[in-house]
């Protein structure tokens, strides 16, 4: 019988990529999580992982493990969690209209078997939420912030477009195409500096996600962050040549309080 914490452990791993991470998520050693998978692949009869100093990759046993666990897993802990008495906690959560989630995916997947009984509840502005994705220049003064990652901005445009067969664009490539404004960002891209002669804009977006469907649309093209890239198969983002863009850092905001930074903590390992 395969027992629920090796499962926790191997979830993680699985979901993190490496021994280290799934250790520091679960409040254990590493060792305990190695010892932990090597027992659990005695037991399937085969590996679960090929280990290199790169990282963890997954087996075609691992992964379909991981799929037929992973919502078990996760109602068994809730389980466990009621059972014990343990009261439903609420996360009230933000992300802000310039920032995607699809890239902190694995650390979100953390909290839905985690340690506590959690229930996601998103806020439309940042300063109700406990934890939030922003920049770092729009965390509220309140709030830690824990980095996650630095990045410039490119050009965003519709994977059919003739310029999206160059590797990469200059101001004067573009200079006739309609532009996509991100009003929302205080400080995305300070068009007004890099371009300030550029065309008038075809439309504004709410946020980037809208944003990216209007690029897939045909609308125009957009600066965007370079995370952005592959996140709508539609839509391509090629580096900006010739002109100086400035860059931003994406991270976890976070109040002070005890529950949140345990939270925030969590997510940011899980995203290590």
């Amino acid at each position: 019988m395969i027992e629920l914490t090796p499962l926790k452990y191997f979830i993680s791993a699985f979901e993190t990529g490496t021994f280290s991470q799934a250790a520091r998520l679960n409040h254990v050693s590493q060792p305990t999580v190695s010892i932990a998978i090597q027992k659990l692949e005695a037991h399937l009869g085969g590996p679960l992982f090929q280990r290199a100093k790169s990282g963890l990759t997954p087996t075609s046993m691992a992964t379909q493990l991981y799929h037929d666990t992973i919502d078990s897993v996760a109602h068994l802990s809730s389980l466990e969690n009621r059972l014990s008495g343990k009261p439903q906690q609420t996360l009230r959560m933000h992300c802000a209209p310039d920032v995607l989630l699809r890239p902190f995916r694995a650390a979100l997947k953390s909290l839905r078997w985690g340690g506590s009984d959690l229930q996601l509840s998103f806020t439309d502005t940042l300063l109700n939420s406990e934890v939030a994705f922003v920049t770092a220049s729009c965390a509220p003064s309140d709030h830690n912030f824990i980095p996650l990652l630095t990045e410039g901005f490119g050009i965003a445009l519709e994977r059919h477009h003739p310029l999206a067969a160059h590797d990469t664009l200059s101001l004067e490539d573009i200079q006739n195409e309609p532009v996509i404004e991100r009003p929302y960002c205080p400080t995305a891209d300070r068009l007004d500096i890099v371009w300030p002669n550029r065309p008038q804009s075809s439309a504004n977006a709410v946020h980037d996600l809208q944003l990216l469907e209007l690029i897939a649309a045909g609308f125009g093209v957009a600066f965007v962050p370079l995370s952005h890239k592959g996140t709508q198969k539609d839509v391509v983002v090629r580096a900006l040549t010739g002109v100086e863009m400035q860059t931003r850092t994406v991270g976890i905001s976070h109040r002070r309080s005890a529950f949140a930074s345990d939270l925030a903590g969590k997510l940011s390992a899980a995203n290590a």
